[in-house]
């Protein structure tokens, strides 16, 4: 068995969903920095309308004059505008993602789980071994195995407990949700593969 693994045996169908994966992922980026730009001006905007009508009502302007004076319909108005498109757009995208994990093996996230939980790795490896030969890369050797599962273990880490997490069951930190999981292990797993020459993004 080689002692390295040879990412060149991915198959064309699973390589074609880890492109997707980025493609995706470099969409996403995209739009959210085109909405930020966007949206960014907008709120500083409401804000001074917000800060005008205060000094106005503090000098003792009627209200209703100074509402009118200050209206907030318009910019309000972009800002709903702006954050539906952005709605949309997005929502293709990550409906992609998700399209793209269905090479990540069911027991892979249990396995983090446990390994996160428990300190128990062993599910962990065999999971990324049934990860890796759905992709179409069969007899890794044991050493090369350790080396990739470790790679992409130091990788996956916790999360910041929800509120019900920390009052219920005193835990300030948690394992990431299914979601959260599959995507941060295909970045992570992308991360890889570009380092290894196997995967060419565009940014």
């Amino acid at each position: 068995m080689a002692k390295k693994i040879n990412f060149e045996k991915i198959n064309a169908k699973a390589m074609a969903q880890v492109q997707n994966f980025a493609a995706a992922r470099v969409s996403i980026a995209k739009e959210d920095r085109r909405f930020k730009e966007i949206i960014k001006p907008l709120n500083k905007k409401l804000d001074k309308i917000f800060e005008d009508r205060e000094n106005d009502l503090a000098q003792g302007i009627d209200k209703e004059e100074v509402f009118r004076k200050h209206s907030t319909i318009e910019t309000e108005n972009a800002i709903r505008k702006a954050t539906a498109e952005h709605r949309e757009a997005v929502k293709p995208l990550n409906a992609a993602l998700k399209a793209t994990y269905e090479f990540i093996p069911a027991s892979l996230y249990t396995a983090y789980e446990k390994k996160i939980e428990e300190g128990k790795r062993g599910d962990f490896l065999e999971s990324i071994k049934k990860f890796l030969e759905n992709l179409g890369i069969e007899e890794v050797s044991q050493s090369a195995l350790c080396k990739l599962s470790e790679r992409i273990s130091d990788k996956l880490g916790v999360s910041c407990s929800n509120s019900k997490k920390l009052l219920d069951e005193g835990k300030f930190a948690s394992t990431l949700n299914g979601n959260q999981f599959s995507k941060l292990f295909m970045s992570v797993f992308c991360d890889i593969l570009i380092a290894e020459e196997a995967l060419t993004v565009e940014f």
